[in-house]
């Protein structure tokens, strides 16, 4: 598996980049086949308060690519934020795929 951390108008820190390697490595405990994933962190200047953090969050798996991305005030929260929602979704394509397998061998 390959992770892919990129930041945008803004110094990508080993901390976070530490952080972000870590939590998105646990991915691969729900679905076994993911073959890349790729991380953008972004911060919005031109937000004076609020939800100025950005990730955003590619999967690739065969056969597709899993997205999910969230904004939040710091990034941090952002990154624990997006992913129950990458997490849900792979089990949830999982899921499907599987359902489809069997239906083709039933046939």
């Amino acid at each position: 598996m390959n992770i892919t951390i990129s930041g945008k108008d803004f110094k990508l820190s080993p901390a976070i980049k530490q952080y972000v390697e870590g939590k998105m490595s646990k991915l691969e405990k729900f679905n076994h086949h993911i073959q890349r994933i790729g991380i953008e962190l972004d911060v919005d200047h031109n937000v004076a308060k609020g939800k100025k953090n950005r990730v955003e969050v590619w999967v690739t798996v065969p056969g597709g690519t899993i997205q999910a991305g969230i904004k939040a005030e710091h990034m941090r929260e952002a990154i624990d934020l997006v992913y129950p929602v990458i997490e849900r979704r792979l089990v949830k394509d999982k899921e499907i795929r599987r359902s489809k397998a069997i239906r083709r061998r039933q046939h």
